[in-house]
């Protein structure tokens, strides 16, 4: 049963007040910013990055006239002033969500150190009471005294306001913030000060009592933005009656996901990239408030965070964005923020200076801007990028990452900019429903430029667009009879899936692959190579097991180009990018019809462009055993366009699997031999 209303001695430890309070967070906030002011580190900033200065001016400015930018809508849009917290204009719940976060609060506060404007201060001021007013928190208890853990769980909760996410995400990313860069604003006083901690101390319950309900097993990456809002908290105010009890059991939950979530290979568990980069972050948050707090993580938790930074770069593409496996977008969150958190954590700056083989200075210093408050040293973090602009050095990783737990694989040609990549997975069932419905599913980069893409994120929302994107039919697959190897429900929802893996993963001379292998076309069987040919020609041999009388095969391809051109007595089709450097021409079988048809890429949130998908074809299949062999080869604009000859393919049995083919006067043999691929040139 929930109590009576709880009074400001009723959170703080016994014999202190209010003012012990304000008292000891002033020593505190002095003594971890080293004697310099948040003022004076803004000047730091501002000096020796304007770039990142005047974008994040320019970024509260539109915030302090009401203007934000959060799903929904790609640019930033009107959401009231004052705010109007409960008002969900696009009828996207990750719109509530994203909003009762603050982001803005801490744009706007920084702008205050920056400026010294009070303006922007009153702002936040103005804000933040008038949130206290209006989103009040749900009871955590039932009236026989259970936890209510469906209050905080979704949009059940004051319309996702209260929702244990984003409880977490306001206790790190944004409140503490209020407090650095306002506590000398002349704002923060003890009538602030009360106000702002019984709000917390709810936020802290919350946290404590019902986020381990939600995850029990500690599993994904919203406990870690809950676990870390609870340490924050009970490390910023360790006059809180419960704040020793609350940051030891953040700290063992933080411990315990990092084993739960993160591989012995260094990738996250749900293996998309964009998730992976984002918990960079949320395992490196932990190390870093140790530096401030006086509290030790373990050297075990060190040794597997280093490993996210190697998982990071495996995931990048030669063109700097990460790969768009699952629910991942190509803008934002790529190697730099693995390299910025590794650097933060460690002090070492070998991967800033890969990730520069990647991108210029000024994208890197963009993507990391975020972060520039949290940069323990802004002198050295200088001295990093000027030695850097003098050489800078390629991964000392390989060219082949196979991340067994989360059944990818990762294939390159080399780590510059124009060689080739293959990202290459086979996860079913998925870890959970950010993970899209692509077993055996690839993407494809060469010279420069992805030509074979993933549909990516667009959006969370439970709709037909949600269904396309999560497709197989959008993706790089092949499917039987236009199905997906396993129902779509909604937009968080699927069907029951059946086994599959990466059987292999090698490099040999001349050539590396990939095979995976699937069941959930039962009773038939999909086993994949995808081999990457002298760094250049990618190979795809799709083997079927167990076909039904008279199914129909199809072999999908979302071309990353508006047009695209089908050549039928080539039995090929090729892009057609007036504007781009580089184009693909794919090729199969002369059994296989083509057809082209309409897909979608996303970049990002709330944004996507239209794509042509190439999807090769044969109907009315005699039962038994099938193979295809379809190629991808990759060319200039302005070059002659290849021309692949003579694909032919052999099945003996479902181990015993052979495909060719001829490119410029090259035969080329490909054989599946159990799990083992083999290629010959001839």
């Amino acid at each position: 049963m929930e109590k009576a209303k709880i009074q400001i001695q009723d959170i703080l430890k016994e014999g202190v007040d209010l003012s012990d309070v304000m008292k000891n967070l002033r020593k505190r906030e002095k003594a971890f910013q080293g004697e310099i002011s948040f003022q004076e580190q803004g000047k730091l900033i501002r000096e020796m990055f304007p770039q990142i200065y005047e974008n994040r001016i320019a970024e509260a400015k539109e915030n302090k006239n009401g203007y934000a930018l959060l799903p929904g809508s790609p640019k930033p849009h009107y959401i009231g002033n004052p705010v109007k917290w409960r008002e969900n204009i696009y009828g996207d719940e990750e719109y509530t969500y994203q909003l009762n976060r603050m982001v803005h609060w801490r744009t706007m506060a920084e702008a205050y150190s920056f400026t010294g404007d009070i303006e922007y201060a009153k702002k936040v001021m103005e804000e933040f009471y008038s949130w206290i007013e209006e989103c009040p928190a749900q009871d955590l208890y039932d009236e026989e005294g259970n936890i209510l853990v469906d209050h905080f769980d979704g949009a059940k909760c004051n319309q996702g306001i209260w929702r244990s996410l984003e409880i977490g995400i306001r206790m790190y990313r944004t409140w503490p913030y209020v407090i650095h860069h306002l506590l000398d604003s002349g704002l923060i006083d003890e009538k602030f000060l009360e106000i702002y901690l019984l709000s917390a101390y709810r936020h802290g319950e919350i946290l404590f009592k019902a986020a381990p309900i939600l995850w029990p097993k500690a599993d994904h990456n919203h406990y870690l933005m809950e676990n870390n809002g609870l340490l924050y908290l009970s490390c910023m105010f360790p006059e809180l009656k419960d704040a020793e009890t609350w940051k030891n059991h953040a700290l063992h939950e933080m411990e315990r996901s990092m084993l739960a979530q993160i591989t012995e290979e260094g990738g996250q568990i749900e293996g998309c990239a964009s998730y992976h980069n984002g918990c960079m972050y949320w395992f490196a948050l932990p190390l870093l408030l140790e530096k401030k707090y006086n509290f030790k993580v373990s050297d075990a938790y060190q040794e597997r965070f280093i490993k996210m930074a190697e998982f990071s770069m495996h995931a990048t593409r030669p063109t700097g964005e990460n790969c768009a496996w699952g629910d991942s977008h190509t803008i934002k969150e790529t190697a730099c923020m693995g390299a910025i958190c590794h650097y933060m954590v460690t002090g070492d700056a070998a991967f800033i200076q890969n990730v520069l083989n990647f991108y210029s200075q000024e994208q890197f210093i963009k993507e990391i801007a975020k972060f520039i408050w949290e940069i323990p040293d802004l002198n050295d973090f200088r001295r990093v990028l000027s030695e850097a602009e003098t050489g800078n050095t390629v991964p000392a990783l390989s060219t082949l990452s196979w991340q067994k737990e989360l059944k990818q694989v990762y294939l390159r040609s080399d780590w510059s900019r124009t060689g080739s990549y293959v990202m290459f997975a086979c996860r079913t069932p998925v870890q959970n429903q950010h993970a899209h419905i692509d077993p055996n599913g690839l993407e494809f980069t060469a010279l420069g430029r992805t030509l074979l893409g993933d549909p990516g994120i667009y959006h969370y929302k439970n709709d037909e667009a949600r269904m396309l994107t999560k497709s197989a039919h959008w993706h790089n697959c092949l499917t039987l009879n236009h199905e997906n190897p396993w129902k779509y429900i909604a937009s968080w929802e699927y069907g029951e899936q059946q086994m599959g893996s990466v059987l292999n993963a090698k490099e040999e001379e001349g050539y590396s692959y990939a095979l995976g292998e699937h069941f959930n076309y039962r009773p038939s069987v999909h086993k994949r190579g995808v081999i990457l040919i002298e760094g250049k020609i990618l190979a795809v041999l799709d083997c079927l097991d167990e076909v039904q009388e008279d199914a129909n095969v199809q072999i999908n391809y979302n071309m990353d180009f508006q047009k695209a051109v089908v050549n039928m007595q080539e039995h090929s089709v090729c892009s057609d990018g007036e504007m781009d450097e580089v184009q693909v021409a794919l090729f199969g079988d002369d059994s296989l019809s083509i057809s082209l048809l309409p897909a979608k890429i996303s970049p990002r949130n709330d944004d996507w462009y239209d794509t042509v998908r190439a999807c090769f074809e044969k109907n009315h299949l005699p039962a038994g055993k099938h193979a295809f062999l379809t190629v991808a080869v990759p060319f200039c604009t302005g070059e002659a366009q290849p021309k692949v000859t003579e694909i032919k393919t052999e099945v003996k049995d479902f181990t015993d699997i052979t495909g060719s083919f001829a490119i410029n006067g090259i035969s080329y043999t490909i054989r599946l031999s159990g799990d083992t691929v083999l290629v010959n040139r001839e």
